[in-house]
């Protein structure tokens, strides 16, 4: 009998888990939203001889 309630102890407390990280809401559309941001190509402004690439700084771990 002891065997019984120490299994369905865990068999519920294993269902009662499940259920409430099953139950969570999908917020993914939510994180996209601050990756997506709109950058008007006519506001850079690049030089009209080019950029001179010994200039560009490049960090070490990149």
């Amino acid at each position: 009998m002891n065997i019984k309630k120490v299994t369905l102890g865990f068999a519920l407390a294993a269902f009662i888990s499940l259920m409430s990280f099953s139950c969570t809401p999908n917020s993914t559309a939510e994180d996209d939203s601050l990756y997506e941001q709109n950058i008007d190509i006519l506001k850079i402004k690049v030089p009209a001889n080019g950029i001179d690439i010994l200039k560009v700084k490049v960090p070490k771990n990149g």
